[in-house]
């Protein structure tokens, strides 16, 4: 499997016919089914960026306030910020990466979250869910580019 960048658009839960948890890896190349959780595959990414997805977490609390369904920060930059559909706890918890994201509409009792690819993924989480994570989401990329552009600005 490729890596998780800011291109990813989401991690879908699945599981084997073992029951075994797998994950619908949502890439520019194509949907990959591979071994693991959302959230493993999440913390794998976040330790290659350099924090635990639990470090990510409380950053993200810092800023955002004591939230349940933090969105994590992947990457330093602030490139990839996912959010989760439900308690991260879940094993039917998935992952959205906020930027690929162009549409969120109500279907039934599931939501219809659509990416700039025009791929959908559908969620089993109210439609106003979706839309304050995803809001969330912004806030905290917003927050974290600034502190690195002004960052950058203060060493130049």
């Amino acid at each position: 499997m490729s890596r998780l960048t800011n291109e990813t658009r989401a991690l879908i839960p699945v599981f084997n016919e073992f029951g075994e948890a797998e994950t619908l890896v949502y890439q520019p190349e194509g949907v990959m089914r591979v071994k693991g959780s959302p959230i493993d595959l999440l913390e794998h990414a976040c330790l290659y960026y350099g924090s635990s997805i639990q470090g990510r977490i409380e950053a993200a609390r810092h800023v955002l306030g004591p939230h349940r369904k933090t969105p994590v920060v992947m990457d330093w930059h602030a490139d990839a910020v996912f959010f989760p559909t439900i308690a991260k706890e879940s094993p039917d918890c998935a992952w959205i990466n906020f930027q690929h994201v162009t549409a969120i509409k109500k279907e039934g009792k599931e939501t219809l979250i659509q990416f700039l690819t025009g791929e959908s993924v559908k969620v089993h989480v109210s439609d106003h869910t979706v839309s304050r994570q995803k809001q969330r989401s912004i806030e905290l990329s917003y927050a974290f580019q600034k502190r690195f552009h002004d960052s950058t600005l203060q060493h130049a």
